[in-house]
């Protein structure tokens, strides 16, 4: 007989076998497929986001440049290099409207330097890419669109490339369209447009100062990382030498960094972590079956001591058992296959966190390769122990036996117990692992959700609204129509109050030089950095936020006015340490930025906001009047006496009735916006404590089981206990006294094992440590108690062994 029909006769015996005991095989294939699932579809998700390779020509060679870049440093740096191909820049999103034929349709758009296409080696789908004089200040007003929006908007119409779209109320020509599902830079834009440094949401002078674009480039063949960092350094310090007030003219390492690598920084670690946990779910898994299996190869010891008897080979014994193990890997492995399929269609929608290439996830040949192969190991996997420990039985011993259940013999028992006890621990320390993770991870979230982020969230609706800058192109025009705009907002039905202010918290932010009015100027670059926030006078009321000393802004704080500034305390305690004694900062006045040269007069102090729920980034704060600061994009915040989002319509509504053209962008309530800053953390909380409560419940099954096996084991000897008047209270103290050792070993393993993996979730709690000894503690007590309750139920049922029938075992 070949070996192939040797293993294809052990699998139809295997099948038979396993049909005949229905209830086991389910458990286990369910059992494995929950596993084997969970880890192929973490694996799709890692091998998408972390290991794939860009969607581009020689991905490898794709950078970015570490740090921002004024107008200046950028054509410096274009100039002066020879380690790339091209280099280009890009600026943050914004948002356009695109008004015409159809309803106005707020889109994400980006401005971004001509060569994108090239540097990535990307061609249109439709049409072609920028030209150089395009890239340039004044260049003609061109885009191109995505491949999404051209199907929805304008129905895939093959002749788009030439026609007009009138895009902040300006008339753009749409030169191509972009292939589907391009992610570059962001994930989800409509619209790319040129000239980045030629934006219009800022006044060329800010647009100077401000080092907010980011640089990207391809290397030439045959350059390195290194190489092209040192070369990125001197340019840079010849930047600094010839720029020395600049912001971004600070010594700084030059870093040259793989692209993907930056894509997916702020993700890896949490994967990562993900994909360990759900793999610790698998070998709980492994080890659970794998008692299984025990357990059923007691039951068929006579079996295996029979085929032994007649001749069968220990070789074809083990192979016997591995050919069932794997045959029940691989039906868990099709149901899991079928469990991953539908948890990697869902991702995509999972909006708690932002998932950088989550248009990329899918099941591939790859995929399918790495869950047969995951199917086929763990099948080795649990299957191995218990086929060498069925491969040697004792012939004797087991032959003489008469009972139904033939008893493997003392020396396998002991084995057996053993093999299982370490299991069982085994189970226990990587379900003690997991259940510590999620529980600092819940005692972080709890910590976050009781921060004071200094305003009220509650019944605050938030909405974008860009203005197109050909339209508003004066200070008054767009200080004129969100003043109007607030007016009617706060005279509707039901409307407590209503601001306009470039950012809210919980979002991004821009940052400032400030400085004490008082003291020698400082360099640029040299004075510290606050945030900066132009807003209505009706801000501090609407978002509730306490006034600690002076006034609010108010209609008087014209542009013409004095210039005025509200600082947080944070900023007052930053330049009079005293405060709240001392110099009172109310009269004084500061420098800010870098444009004004006018000191501005300090008219008020309020409580410190957070920014975000952790207080993370700079803490000091200024804000200034949004009249003497117009911004074309303004953010607005409606308090309401209801539920906010039954206003977005009237409020939408008071948007067209004043400009017909203008749409909203970016609607939702700020009770939604505090959330979503612990949104990748409930989401971990999520999955991590799904894992933990499958590898408890599977722990403790494997307590149940070992215990119950070794009752049966020792069923003469709690006899002859009996016999000779011990008590149920000995029997149960004996009993459970193998169920306390057992968890102590695995819970002294876990603690270990937690203290060294739950360092790498440091970065993701918030005011707990990553060993806080009381977590670790609680952690162990009550797994200790839940583990003892699942001993007691095998250990009160051998109170009830009778002496007498044991006796009568042989």
């Amino acid at each position: 007989m070949t070996r192939f029909e040797a293993i294809w006769q052990d699998a139809r015996y295997a099948r038979r076998t396993l049909l005949k005991k229905p209830a086991f095989t389910a458990t286990a294939v369910l059992t494995l497929a929950l596993a084997i699932g969970g880890d192929t579809a973490m694996f799709s998700v890692i091998r998408a986001v972390l290991l794939k390779p860009l969607p581009y020509p020689e991905p490898d060679r794709l950078v970015n440049i570490s740090g921002g870049a004024t107008p200046a440093r950028f054509e410096e740096m274009k100039a002066a290099e020879r380690s790339f191909t091209d280099i280009g820049a890009y600026m943050p999103e914004e948002d356009v409207t695109l008004s015409g034929r159809a309803e106005p349709e707020v889109l994400r758009s980006v401005r971004i330097s001509a060569a994108f296409l090239r540097i990535l080696g990307v061609e249109p789908v439709l049409g072609r890419g920028f030209r150089a004089e395009e890239d340039a200040a004044g260049g003609a007003p061109v885009a191109m669109i995505s491949y999404e929006l051209w199907q929805r908007r304008f129905g895939g119409d093959p002749q788009i490339a030439g026609r007009t779209a009138t895009l902040a109320a300006t008339p753009y020509t749409i030169i191509g369209v972009i292939p589907a599902r391009f992610q570059f830079p962001f994930a989800g834009l409509d619209i790319w447009m040129t000239a980045p440094f030629d934006a219009p949401t800022s006044s060329p002078k800010s647009r100077a100062l401000s080092p907010i674009s980011v640089i990207f480039g391809r290397l030439k063949p045959g350059v390195s990382f290194r190489a092209a960092g040192a070369e990125m350094k001197v340019i840079h310090a010849q930047y600094v030498a010839a720029h020395p007030t600049m912001l971004d003219a600070k010594k700084r390492p030059e870093l040259i960094t793989p692209m993907r690598d930056n894509l997916v920084a702020e993700v890896r670690s949490l994967l990562w972590m993900l994909f360990g946990a759900v793999s610790c779910v698998l070998v709980i898994a492994c080890a659970n079956v794998a008692g299984l299996l025990l357990a059923r190869a007691s039951s068929r010891s006579r079996e295996f001591a029979v085929r032994a008897a007649i001749g069968a080979p220990r070789a074809r014994l083990i192979g016997q058992m591995l050919v069932e193990s794997v045959l029940l890997s691989c039906a868990g492995g099709m149901i899991g296959l079928m469990l991953a399929a539908g948890t990697v269609r869902a991702v995509p929608a999972i909006t708690s966190i932002d998932l950088p290439r989550a248009g990329e996830i899918h099941l591939d040949w790859i995929v399918l390769a790495f869950a047969a192969a995951l199917s086929i190991a763990t099948g080795v996997l649990f299957g191995l122990a218990p086929s060498i420990g069925a491969s040697r039985p004792n012939l004797i011993r087991v032959l003489r036996a008469n009972g139904e259940i033939a008893n493997p013999g003392y020396a396998q028992g002991k084995a057996g117990w053993n093999l299982r006890a370490v299991l069982s621990a085994g189970q226990i320390a990587l379900s003690i692992m997991l259940l510590i993770g999620a529980t600092l991870l819940m005692e972080s979230i709890g910590h976050l959700r009781g921060v004071n982020v200094g305003f009220n969230p509650s019944n605050l609706l938030t909405m974008g609204v860009s203005l197109p800058p050909l339209r508003y192109d004066t200070d008054q025009k767009s200080s004129a129509f969100f003043q109007e705009l607030i007016r009617r907002i706060e005279a509707l039905p039901g409307v407590r109050g209503a601001t306009a202010a470039l950012t809210l918290p919980m979002m991004a932010y821009p940052g400032t030089p400030v400085q004490d009015a008082l003291k020698p100027p400082l360099k640029l670059n040299e004075r510290p950095i606050a945030k900066i926030f132009p807003v209505s006078p009706e801000y501090f009321r609407t978002l509730e936020i306490p006034l600690r000393r002076g006034r609010e802004f108010n209609e008087r704080d014209t542009k013409t006015a004095q210039r005025v500034v509200i600082i947080n305390e944070s900023l007052a305690r930053h330049f009079w340490p005293a405060y709240p004694a001392g110099l009172d900062p109310v009269g004084q006045s500061l420098l800010v930025g870098g444009v004004n040269l006018k000191p501005a007069e300090i008219v008020g102090v309020i409580a410190d906001v957070q920014q975000n729920v952790e207080g993370s980034g700079w803490p000091d704060s200024v804000y200034q009047p949004f009249a003497q600061n117009p911004q074309p994009f303004a953010m607005l915040a409606i308090r309401t006496t209801g539920d906010p989002l039954s206003f977005t319509r009237p409020v939408r509504e008071q948007v067209q009735a004043l400009d017909p053209g203008q749409g909203v962008a970016a609607v939702q309530t700020m009770d939604t916006m505090v959330d979503d800053e612990v949104g990748q953390r409930r989401l971990l909380l999520a999955l991590l404590g799904s894992f933990a409560g499958v590898s408890v419940l599977l722990a403790l099954i494997g307590i149940y089981g070992v215990i119950a096996y070794s009752v049966t084991q020792r069923t003469q000897e709690i006899g002859i206990r009996r016999a000779l008047g011990a008590q149920q209270r000995d029997i149960l103290r004996l009993v459970m006294g193998q169920g306390l050792v057992l968890s102590v070993m695995g819970i002294a393993l876990g603690l270990g094992g937690a203290f060294a993996a739950t360092r790498v979730m440091q970065s993701l709690l918030f005011r707990v440590s990553s060993t806080d000894p009381a977590t670790f503690a609680g952690v162990a007590v009550l797994f200790l108690l839940v583990a003892l309750t699942a001993t007691y139920i095998p250990a009160r049922r051998a109170t009830h062994i009778d002496p007498m029938a044991a006796l009568r075992m042989s």
